[in-house]
């Protein structure tokens, strides 16, 4: 089997990811909603801003060749309903609507006339009347002798305009400029401060998020079995816990909030558009049939290759962790070339599915675009042919083509979003993956509490094991440790030495029999009681990045540096450690790179010793030691293990001459039991081992 295949990841139905998801944010939901309200006010701005145009280019850039209503100044108070009203000339004046001229003149009480400003030949003229838009030009002629406007049959008197009139017609339009400037500068600061509001409590929000689901995939780590950690290398763990919680901050702190506003946005362009021009709305809307297809293609498409991104991004990272770890073989066994192919491979293959995804969304995103200029052309036809027959008013089309733009901004950013929203679902699948799959090792439903002070009595009974289903590793194995007593195991590689060590600890659970502490099955004890009473020195020793001092007490607080002192000094580290020039504060590289490897192994022993334990084991520990190092930390064991049970499991069987009772295993059985004189003279297996190592070796040839 290879490791760095990723197993299948369990699926989810969208609706269980999102409701798992949103519990995350539900302590938060008081600064969701704010940010929602925040979204609502800052699309009410962007709305408000082609609007404002539209009303300066309808109601003042064009504003001043509107049909108007005219009475005696001293009647203004008819025209206060309708607007801003001009006085000029002992008459006051005041702009209509041309789709509600018609009945604004009808309501009007007897004295009131019609009137309107048009340019004709390059001078303007008040005319005593209305002229229809989009009629022949109009003519300069005479009637009497005043000048009159003759346009479609009728003649209108007229009267012309100089500078001083028309600025005094068009003081409300520089009135009206200076209002919407405001007003449009207000919506365009108050949206920018209002998205830097939320900009900042959607980070957060999405930034503590991620902080609690990484403490929550950490804590949970830290309580998985071993057998999890078998079947899953450390790279595609890392992976779990950086890359896809991570990809999870986009979907808290700017999609789910802004996916809203975009549905806010859409609404209001709607109807703001329907409210202007029904026709022009519905020409628009034409096109959301195609948009409907092309959505349904992306949604189909993207998620599996989002999918098959991630996982071979795990299995790259997975492949990647590992050869940097074990780089000095690579270099050591000339490696390079081959681990060389190897990586390009694996990162041939998530290139490739990651061109996938991008081809995909450079499919999508400008085919949304090319949607909305299809609106736009669309537009442009019927609104222009629209605008000329005096239908509609050019400001409409302009904020038509404004919020159409807008309309389609939100769907083209969908590629983004909806490729971020699937990423995070394919990270909320593996997470929750990681996070349903339960451990293998639990505290029992009614655990016994474990004596402060353990006696240290260990008894197998019949115990079978296996890592793989059928493939046993300890075979019907039984054997008692009394409490004190110092018991060596022994025997070839692979008789089940280290696994009846890994079982002591309850990295693993037996398939059959029991393991006792003091007459109690350690499936009964709370695995912290029972893993805290234990102290472990293995072969291959783990050191943080961290100071020794921090390495020998592993941040236990309650161990004191005089403590940490004396166990170091226990094992004879003292004089090297003060011989630093931090002493104890000395950093150490990852793993303890910086010292040599029977350096890290007496620092295991003196972390060991540190933690006082109850039972001592020590698997394999003084394989990486040399002989001189080994009678010093030899010394150091009949004091440190006096009064507890000590467990060693070791090939040199001179390490092990002085245990109370060495166990012979051979292919998963316990062979012979006994001391080491006991063992020797039943010349059995434990014999054959011993004449193995210590069997008289033939002189050296001399030199010649």
């Amino acid at each position: 089997m290879n490791i760095h295949v990723e197993k299948d990841v369990k699926t989810f139905k969208d609706r269980q990811l999102l409701v798992r998801l949103l519990s995350y944010a539900k302590p938060y939901w008081r600064m969701v909603l704010f940010c929602i309200f925040l979204s609502f006010l800052i699309v009410v701005a962007d709305l408000a801003r082609p609007y404002l145009i539209k009303v300066a280019i309808d109601g003042h850039i064009n504003g001043l060749h509107k049909p108007m209503l005219s009475a005696e100044a001293s009647r203004s108070e008819l025209f206060e309903a309708y607007g801003s009203v001009t006085e000029w000339n002992g008459k006051a004046y005041v702009r209509l609507e041309p789709e509600e001229a018609e009945a604004a003149a009808a309501a009007m009480p007897a004295g009131t006339e019609k009137a309107q400003i048009v340019r004709i030949e390059g001078k303007d003229w008040l005319v005593a009347g209305w002229l229809r838009e989009g009629q022949e030009q109009a003519a300069i002629t005479e009637e009497g002798d005043r000048p009159a406007i003759r346009a479609a049959g009728a003649t209108l008197s007229a009267e012309p305009l100089d500078s001083t009139a028309m600025e005094t017609f068009r003081s409300q339009d520089y009135t009206g400029f200076f209002l919407l400037g405001a007003v449009f500068l207000t919506a365009v600061v108050g949206a920018a401060l209002l998205s830097y509001l939320q900009s900042n409590l959607l980070q957060y929000i999405g930034q503590t998020i991620i902080f609690n689901i990484r403490e929550q995939l950490f804590h949970h780590l830290s309580r998985m079995s071993m057998s999890y950690f078998d079947r899953n290398p450390v790279g595609r763990l890392v992976v779990r816990v950086t890359q896809d919680t991570e990809s999870l901050n986009q979907l808290y702190s700017q999609v789910v909030v802004n996916l809203i506003k975009d549905v806010i946005v859409l609404i209001g362009i709607v109807v703001v558009m329907l409210q202007l021009s029904v026709e022009l709305a519905l020409l628009s809307f034409t096109v959301l049939p195609f948009l409907a297809v092309l959505t349904f293609w992306y949604r189909s498409v993207i998620r599996d290759a989002q999918r098959r991104t991630r996982a071979l991004l795990s299995r790259l990272n997975s492949f990647l962790a590992e050869n940097l770890s074990g780089i000095r073989i690579t270099q050591l066994f000339v490696r390079e070339e081959r681990q060389g192919q190897q990586f390009d491979q694996h990162n041939t293959e998530h290139y490739q599915a990651g061109m996938r995804g991008t081809v995909i969304n450079s499919i999508f995103q400008p085919a949304i675009g090319l949607l909305g200029n299809l609106a736009i052309a669309l537009l442009l036809w019927y609104g222009g042919a629209s605008v000329i027959d005096g239908e509609i008013t050019f400001g409409i089309v302009y904020a038509f083509t404004h919020y159409v733009r807008q309309f389609f901004q939100p769907l083209m950013s969908l590629a983004e979003k909806y490729n971020q929203i699937q990423t995070a679902m394919v990270g909320a699948e593996r997470i929750f993956d990681m996070l349903d799959e339960k451990p293998a090792i639990v505290d029992s439903a009614q655990p016994k509490k474990l004596p402060q002070k353990i006696r240290g009595e260990i008894a197998f009974e019949h115990v079978w094991f296996a890592y793989n289903e059928g493939e046993w590793v300890l075979k019907d194995v039984s054997f008692t440790i009394e409490p004190g007593q110092t018991v060596a195991f022994v025997g070839a590689t692979g008789a089940g030495k280290s696994s009846i060590i890994q079982l002591i600890n309850r990295f693993y659970d037996i398939q059959k029999g029991s393991i006792k502490l003091d007459g109690i099955d350690i499936r009964e004890l709370p695995l912290d009681d029972l893993r805290r009473a234990i102290s472990i020195v293995q072969q291959d020793v783990f050191l943080f990045t961290g100071d020794i001092a921090s390495n020998i007490r592993l941040n236990q607080e309650d161990i004191t540096d005089e403590q940490v002192v004396e166990a170091a000094r226990m094992v004879h580290m003292d004089d090297y450690i003060r011989a630093l020039p931090s002493g104890y504060k000395t950093m150490l590289g990852e793993r303890g790179i910086n010292l040599s490897l029977g350096q890290r192994q007496l620092l295991s022993f003196a972390r060991a010793i540190a933690f006082r334990p109850q039972i001592l084991i020590l698997d394999e520990a003084t394989s990486n030691i040399d002989t001189e190092t080994e009678l010093v930390v030899q010394d150091a064991l009949h004091n440190i293990s006096a009064g507890r049970t000590t467990l060693i499991v070791a090939h040199r069987l001179s390490t092990i001459q002085h245990a109370d009772q060495i166990i012979v295993m051979h292919k998963g059985k316990v062979r012979e039991i006994g001391n080491h004189y006991q063992l020797l003279a039943q010349r059995g297996y434990y014999y054959r081992l011993y004449e193995l190592q210590y069997k008289e070796q033939k002189p050296m040839p001399k030199a010649r």
